[in-house]
């Protein structure tokens, strides 16, 4: 896979450094503040009807793409994060449910994040059936999201914890482009021009998963929840795994901080019309969130 560029990317010492100064803040102000004056309307995470998360993460991603041509020309794999670093950076996260009766929950989730960068390479690169020459600057964008919509049932459930099964649909919706002059293939042969060539996929995976909620009082829980699906189907074939473990502490139905550690991965060869490839994509790492339960 490529590597070779004019560039210098962050350490993982120092990623590390970022994510434990995360949970150090986020603990102190759990610590702070003044738990008996904010008690007095919390119902708790195994009773509330309704629950909304929103927050933000520091994420490590580790993401290689292929994009083939249209003819056949197989693309060079692109190590993203290697190559072009993490450029400009945008994350969001939101999770809910709604529980309608008393075992059975509907949830939903959007995730969204998207990262731009440029870099000059020292070798030619295959991508979508254009070659950029080496020692030509090339512009990349990577925009990813997820929506879920999922039913949970649980089959356990007791006064301080409860275990549910569900199974879900998840919309996966991501893009990657370069721009750059490259060397373009045509019917009067090749040129060399300035183009962009984009590669989008817009698949719905089907997951199964697994729940476990624990309440450490009434105002304090834990989260654990894993979810998996493998599918091979028509222009895809692949798996989405997403494990995640949460810490929340929601004194009052307006206020609630929480902190958690998330790995969502999913692994595709797509040969659609508007992508044919292959991509490799994960994301891990600390997160902090605002929620409201009601």
């Amino acid at each position: 896979m490529l590597a070779s560029l004019h560039g210098s990317h962050s350490h993982p010492r120092f990623r590390h450094i970022r994510w434990s100064r995360l949970w150090r803040t986020a603990v102190a102000a759990l610590a702070l503040l003044p738990v008996p004056a904010l008690c007095d309307d919390a119902r708790g995470a195994l009773g509330d009807a309704f629950y909304i998360a929103v927050g933000t993460f520091i994420v490590d991603t580790d993401t290689t793409l292929r994009l083939d041509g249209n003819a056949g020309q197989q693309g060079v794999p692109i190590d993203w994060e290697r190559n072009f670093g993490d450029g400009d950076v945008n994350r969001f996260r939101f999770d809910g449910f709604w529980r309608f009766a008393d075992r059975h929950k509907l949830r939903a989730l959007v995730f969204s994040s998207s990262r731009s960068a440029s870099r000059t390479f020292d070798e030619n690169l295959e991508w979508g059936g254009d070659t950029f020459p080496a020692n030509g600057t090339i512009e990349g964008k990577i925009k990813f999201s997820i929506y879920e919509l999922a039913y949970e049932y649980a089959f356990i459930r007791r006064e301080s914890y409860e275990l549910a099964a569900s199974i879900g649909l998840h919309y996966l919706d991501f893009e990657a482009r370069l721009a750059g002059n490259a060397t373009a293939t045509g019917t009067a042969g090749t040129a060399e021009e300035r183009i962009e060539r984009t590669g989008s996929v817009g698949a719905p995976l089907p997951v199964f998963g697994l729940r476990g909620t624990w309440m450490l009082s009434q105002t304090v829980s834990i989260d654990v929840s894993g979810q998996f699906f493998s599918l091979s189907y028509g222009d895809y074939d692949g798996n989405i795994q997403d494990y995640r473990a949460l810490f929340n502490w929601q004194p009052k139905s307006w206020l609630g901080i929480g902190v958690g550690y998330d790995r969502f991965a999913v692994d595709l060869d797509v040969d659609g019309n508007n992508f044919k490839g292959t991509m490799d994509w994960s994301y891990q790492g600390p997160m902090i969130f605002y929620s409201v339960s009601f």
